[in-house]
């Protein structure tokens, strides 16, 4: 709610951000899937996707998280507010070439 907020701002060269996290396929270590308690094949699965938290970490640190034990986390939830601005911006040169 925007009652709430206050200094709200664009979120600047959000697709050159976009662009330089990418998205990666990967597989989890074994003594990750053993510690969060084996292979499931719903939640936990040796083969997965994602982000990788250094590469955000690089480019867009507000996403980041640090665990207690030192491991990093991303917040997916606030990479959605990029993907959006990341939108906005390819609309623009989507419309850009459309007048030429």
């Amino acid at each position: 709610d925007s009652r709430f907020k206050e200094n709200i701002r664009p979120i600047n060269n959000a697709l050159k951000i976009v662009l330089e996290i990418g998205g990666k396929l990967f597989d989890w270590t074994d003594s990750y899937i053993d510690a969060h308690g084996g292979l499931d094949d719903y939640f936990m699965r040796k083969s997965d996707f994602g982000v990788i938290a250094q590469d955000v970490q690089k480019v867009f640190p507000m996403a980041v998280r640090s665990r207690p034990d030192g491991s990093l986390a991303v917040d997916y939830e606030k990479l959605s507010a990029l993907a959006f601005a990341a939108i906005i911006e390819l609309n623009a040169e989507i419309d850009a070439l459309k007048s030429k």
